[in-house]
This record gives structure tokens, sequence and C-alpha cells, in this order.
């Protein structure tokens, strides 16, 4: 059976458990095809997701509630101080479709790189957070605001356009899930 290199590797300097999902995260990634191998909406859509997670990441910007929203909160949540959403089983954000819109807006099974430390939650997220940039996270993980983080963002004035990207990424997502749903039972 030949194991990737990349595993290996993952396996002498991560946590085992995080090597081992990573390595199926990377498999099923691979196996996905490219925007060059389906319908232009399709592509198109996956392309327009990026465009949001790129938008809505910028402006949410710096936050200060998902520092420490994870404290006093049993594992795997509360392992790190912040990013208790992100205490998450990595497979419950990195669905089917969520990899599909990833691997047809760029995303290659290098791009997932690891974060150092243990592993707590989802294979990225790491003492300091997210070891993924926005072009990489699933459209779930940007487009997600818990209740302290849409305080903050409200508090600070621009709560309704951030909610507004948040509703419009919502929607090219489904729209994304129902191209790729009749993709898939097109090919069958």
């Amino acid at each position: 059976m030949w194991i990737p290199l990349s595993h290996l590797l993952d396996r002498l300097r991560q946590p085992r458990t995080r090597a081992d999902e990573t390595r199926r995260l990377r498999e099923r990634l691979a196996a996905e095809p490219n925007r060059g191998e389906v319908p232009q909406e399709e592509a198109l859509a996956s392309a327009e997701l990026l465009r949001l997670r790129r938008e809505l990441k910028a402006a949410i910007g710096e936050v200060v509630s998902c520092r420490t929203c994870a404290v006093g909160h049993p594992p795997p949540h509360g392992h790190f101080a912040g990013g208790h959403c992100c205490g998450l089983v990595t497979e419950d954000a990195w669905n089917d479709d969520e990899i599909a819109a990833l691997r047809q807006s760029g995303t290659r099974a290098q791009d997932l790189r690891l974060p150092k430390g243990d592993h707590a939650g989802c294979a990225f997220r790491g003492p300091t957070g997210c070891s993924l940039t926005v072009e990489h996270q699933p459209n779930l993980c940007v487009r997600y605001l818990c209740p302290d983080l849409f305080r903050e963002v409200y508090a600070r004035g621009d709560g309704p356009q951030i909610a507004a990207l948040c509703d419009e990424m919502e929607a090219v997502y489904l729209r994304f899930i129902a191209l790729r749903a009749q993709r898939v039972r097109d090919s069958d």
C-alpha cells in the first residue's frame, strides 16, 4: 500500500489523529474535479464563493471576541482560549460540497497547511487560530457568526454589511450545492 510522503511527514510532526484526518481530507479534495471539469455555472458559483470568502473575511477584520470565547468550556472546544466554534470535528466543516467548492476555486492538497500544537477539534485549529488562509477555509467557517461575534460587529457599526455578505454567501452556496447535485445526478 502506497502512503504519500506528505502523510508520513505529517505523522512525524503532528498528532496521529490530525495527520490521519488530513490525509483523508486531502484524498477527498484530490478526487474532486477542478473548475475546468465542471459545468460553467457551477464553476462560476465556486468562483463567486471565493470572492465572498475574501470580502467577508476583510469586512469582519480583526476581532476580539474569538480570542477567548472557549475559556471555561470542556475539550475539545475549550482546549485553546479561542475558537470555540473550531472545536468541531473536521469532517463536519469539510463536507463534500465544501470540498468541491474549494477544489473548484483552486484549493489543492498542499494548500491544507497544518498548525503546530495539539489536535483539538478541527485539524486546522491551532493555539492561535486557523492555519489556513481564507481562500482555503470552508465557506461555513468564514460565514459563521457566533452570538459574541455577531454582537461585536454590530457594536462597531458594520453588522448590517457583514450580515448581508453572510446572506449572499449562503444563497450562492445553496445554489452551488444544487448545481453540484445536478451534475452528480447527471453523471450517474
